[in-house]
């Protein structure tokens, strides 16, 4: 008897990481069940890695797709421009600088088969930074209502095969795993400028609309290597930040308890933008803070 399989597409968007893009693509070529396709959206400032990546893919039995193109503006466009290119049942999203346990796919897929209401999950981080009790107590306290986050905490913290999905409205997107019908009734939001929150941003919708039917998987695991191309430190990490929370509320601001909820979390990065200035000796993050804080109030949000 034939085991049940899913057909499953995985998405790499990618920027100027070629090594780190190498040893993604590796881990997805080691795993003990392949994903159908793999979808390759580079944006870099050159093709360095498609020459390389597609020699590896020449016996492979994975189908690549390799999409170079500059003109892509940013990860949420290129998870656009992914999906547009796949045609699987489920479409995965890998951050381009993750390490996948070797049966991270097989369990996505087993995920997907044994609860077949599920419409989207993410797996779990291994290697999470590593935070003080006192920033988890912090941010459980601050993040509230349209903000309430379930995934900290828990990431690192699970071994083994058979724990019970968790669900969560809020999914991480470069490990996250969703039906493609999904897709005929939500879009990714390309206009507002999302980097940070555009995980949560589509995932939440994807809620609204579905109804509790996402699921954070915490036997899919990969580790997670902050590659530091590409990623703001202290004041610009904190402008966007606050930028990007305040359109997020925009969005939502019908929601029940949205504004209160809005205001809380405002006061709780504050704090953190204030501890961070006082660990690193530079006003910074205090800074940012504020020019966050302009930015996202005088952003007009546009529908999506």
């Amino acid at each position: 008897m034939t085991e049940k399989r899913i057909s499953i597409s995985a998405v790499i968007p990618t920027k100027n990481r070629h090594f780190d893009l190498l040893k993604a693509v590796n881990s997805v070529i080691n795993q003990t069940i392949l994903p159908n396709t793999l979808i390759i959206v580079d944006q870099s400032n050159s093709n360095d890695s498609q020459k390389i990546i597609e020699e590896i893919f020449k016996n492979s039995k994975i189908h690549l797709i390799y999409i170079y193109d500059k003109n892509v503006s940013g990860l949420v466009d290129a998870k656009r421009v992914g999906v547009n290119h796949s045609n699987a049942e489920i479409v995965a999203f890998l951050e381009d600088d993750v390490i996948l346990e070797p049966d991270f796919i097989n369990q996505i897929e087993l995920g997907f088969i044994n609860w077949p209401e599920m419409i989207g999950c993410c797996g779990i981080i291994t290697n999470p930074p590593k935070q003080t009790a006192l920033y988890e107590v912090l941010f459980k306290i601050f993040h509230r209502g349209i903000f309430m986050d379930k995934r900290v905490g828990l990431y690192g913290r699970f071994s083994g095969r058979g724990n019970k999905l968790i669900p969560s409205e809020m999914l991480s997107g470069g490990l996250s795993a969703w039906r493609r019908d999904v897709f005929k009734s939500i879009s990714f939001d390309v206009v507002n400028g999302f980097h940070m929150f555009e995980d949560i941003d589509f995932s939440t919708r994807v809620a609204r609309h579905f109804g509790p039917l996402l699921f954070i998987n915490p036997n899919a695991r990969l580790e997670h290597h902050c590659s530091p191309v590409n990623r703001e430190v202290l004041g610009p990490r904190q402008r966007r930040k606050l930028t990007e929370c305040i359109v997020y509320y925009k969005k939502r601001r019908g929601w029940p308890w949205a504004k209160f909820a809005l205001t809380w979390l405002l006061f709780g990065m504050l704090l953190e933008a204030l501890l961070q200035s006082y660990s690193a000796r530079s006003f910074e993050p205090i800074h940012g803070y504020l020019l966050g804080l302009r930015d996202g109030f005088a952003k007009k949000v546009i529908p999506s």
